[in-house]
């Protein structure tokens, strides 16, 4: 997708208005405006586990965001599995767990120079906040060797991309647990390009070389081999991750990745498919149901076809010495709900299906409306789903600034009339 980015929160049409606050200054109260009251209002971190991650957030994530704005004359290209967003939060909850925050951003870059794919300034970047983070620094070398570009390549794929254009080299991402900062880091395979070869194989093969750093995915692999295609990328943590981007939203097609197309079996996984069937249709915005013989094939036809955020994303994650993999469904919301008000109340029911207590007592309607519903930046983007025996059910909602290009994608998530 290419895109140009409309203004930015709490920026204006006023010039002169736009030069009295410093990009520093707008991020820090937009993330007080957004961030610190879902943390508050998540109930589970103390005043000083707020405080921290709000400080985190100026000493090391501010720098990272760039300008307000973005030139007009700029094209930024997402694939399906970044986020698209110069910054979102998102609100986890599980049946078995407390609440969490997490935020992500792209890293922006002009696109000319010595560095035009930002590769350069990404690696430094991500360096220093996994020193600042406690992260595996060997993990992280490894990936960005893996999936950045080499000089050659880099030359080979400028030849490629239009001039202005914007391709994030990585999504970063914060997992706020307690007053801690967990890393992730989310990579583009833009070497498929360059190349010409499949990501599957790109991505498959730099994870078989994960073992000597004491990362055995071995198992996990030999089970994906046969099903990567399209858009899979690696994410830096404890564990890696493979995304895959399939362009038809139907139940069958999340059933037959949910399950490897049938390799993976037992009663997790048959109760993992079994709820996902029972809140699809408020995941599409079908509150009164999808008729049962129609529901394996059925689709719905998107607001904003062609976007980015068309079609479904799934999450493979691979855990070292774990058997199966957990693989998680990331619907995007805003393709089938017109107002992000019937995303949040959409939201809320799922929560309310599956027995959580903050859609029994509507508290996610309340905290979402409460953080987001009074301003015109952020919406509603996807909503993801998983079972695991362990964690119950798990969804997360993810609120982002988004950054289009056309007029029918930008008025999709209807937040920036």
């Amino acid at each position: 997708m290419s895109a140009t980015s409309p203004l930015l929160p709490g920026a204006t049409d006023d010039k002169s208005t736009m030069s009295t606050i410093t990009d520093e200054e707008f991020w820090s109260k937009h993330a007080r405006s957004t961030l610190g009251p879902l943390l508050g209002l998540s109930g589970t971190y103390t005043t000083s586990d707020q405080a921290s991650h709000l400080q985190f957030f100026d000493e090391h994530i501010i720098s990272c965001l760039g300008s307000q704005q973005i030139e007009p004359k700029v094209e930024y290209w997402a694939s399906p599995d970044l986020a698209g967003t110069r910054f979102e939060v998102s609100l986890n909850l599980t049946t078995r767990g407390k609440a969490k925050v997490r935020l992500s951003f792209d890293l922006l870059r002009d696109g000319t120079g010595l560095d035009p794919f930002g590769e350069n300034n990404a690696r430094e970047t991500l360096q220093r906040l996994c020193s600042a983070t406690g992260g595996d620094p060997r993990l992280m070398d490894h990936l960005m060797e893996t999936f950045f570009l080499s000089p050659s390549e880099t030359e080979t794929l400028s030849k490629k991309v239009r001039p202005h254009m914007q391709i994030p080299p990585a999504c970063i991402a914060f997992e706020l647990e307690g007053h801690r900062q967990i890393l992730k880091a989310y990579i583009p395979v833009l070497r498929k390009a360059a190349l010409g070869k499949s990501a599957a194989d790109i991505t498959l093969n730099a994870l078989r070389d994960l073992e000597p750093l004491g990362y055995d995915l071995s198992y996990n692999l030999d089970l994906l081999g046969e099903r990567l295609t399209d858009d899979p990328k690696a994410n830096q943590g404890s564990r890696v991750k493979v995304y895959v981007h399939r362009k038809t939203c139907t139940f069958a097609t999340a059933r037959d990745v949910i399950t490897l197309g049938g390799r993976l079996s037992g009663e997790a996984i048959l109760k993992k498919v079994a709820i996902l069937r029972s809140i699809w249709h408020l995941l599409l915005n079908e509150p009164d149901g999808i008729p049962e013989d129609k529901i394996d094939t059925w689709s719905k036809q998107e607001r904003s076809p062609g976007a980015a955020f068309s079609g479904v994303l799934f999450s493979v994650d691979l855990a070292a010495g774990k058997k199966q993999p957990d693989i998680k469904i990331y619907v995007p919301v805003f393709q089938y709900a017109e107002h992000t008000e019937t995303s949040f109340r959409n939201t809320n029911a799922v929560l309310k299906a599956v027995d959580h207590e903050w859609g029994q007592t509507g508290r996610f309607n309340e905290v979402a409306t409460a953080v987001f519903g009074q301003q015109k930046v952020h919406g509603q983007s996807h909503l993801s789903y998983s079972y695991t025996e362990s964690k119950g059910v798990y969804l997360t909602a993810y609120f982002s600034v988004p950054v289009f290009h056309r007029e029918q994608i930008a008025s999709a998530y209807n937040i920036l009339d």
